[in-house]
């Protein structure tokens, strides 16, 4: 039997130019590479934030992506680096985003009578969160977090992910049936013997 496969053929086989898709991953991740080296200057430096609002912005990433036994701090600050430098250059995106995190400190007094990193049940923090994450500023954050974490190759490690397993075979050999956390199963002797 035979599996037919399905290719997507190019249109022009002599095409050099940069798909959308390729120009805005390249972009963000030289963001994000670019802020990460920068580490926490970039965040000290800004005048968008101000003390408060940057640990509020630290909190919150925090509360978004919880790795508290895998990540260092110094990888939340490298993302909040990130946000507030993109934040710089741009005065609409500064002016959001602080009015949202405002917005998190008057939920958190409003609910708790105390600001939003003061309050030490994550739940909570997770609930006033939820009153915001449709809101442009915290999607902005979420993603920004997203790829800080997910797509930064010196994290992949940390989280237990090898990375790209393509030029390497594949996963049947690698990686494949590393799972730790699922019981192993029996032998094919003795599922053979149950048959018999």
């Amino acid at each position: 039997m035979t599996i037919p496969i399905h290719r997507l053929n190019r249109s022009d086989e002599t095409h050099e130019g940069m798909s959308r898709r390729m120009f805005l991953m390249t972009t963000t991740m030289a963001g994000i590479t670019t802020s990460a080296m920068l580490g926490g200057a970039a965040f000290a430096a800004s005048n968008v934030l101000n003390e408060t609002l940057g640990a509020s912005l630290l909190r919150m990433v925090q509360d978004i992506y919880p790795h508290p036994d895998i990540l260092q701090l110094s990888h939340y600050k490298a993302i909040v680096a990130t946000v507030t430098s993109n934040a710089v250059s741009n005065s609409d995106m500064a002016k959001d985003l602080t009015e949202g995190l405002g917005k998190i400190d008057a939920k958190a007094q409003e609910l708790f009578g105390v600001p939003y990193v003061d309050i030490e049940n994550p739940d909570a923090r997770e609930g006033i969160l939820r009153h915001f994450q449709h809101a442009s500023f915290f999607q902005g954050v979420r993603w920004t977090a997203y790829f800080g974490i997910y797509d930064n190759k010196d994290v992949w490690p940390l989280l237990g992910y090898e990375g790209s397993s393509v030029e390497h075979g594949g996963y049947i050999d690698r990686g494949f049936s590393d799972i730790t956390f699922v019981p192993e199963g029996p032998t094919l002797e003795e599922r053979m013997a149950e048959v018999q």
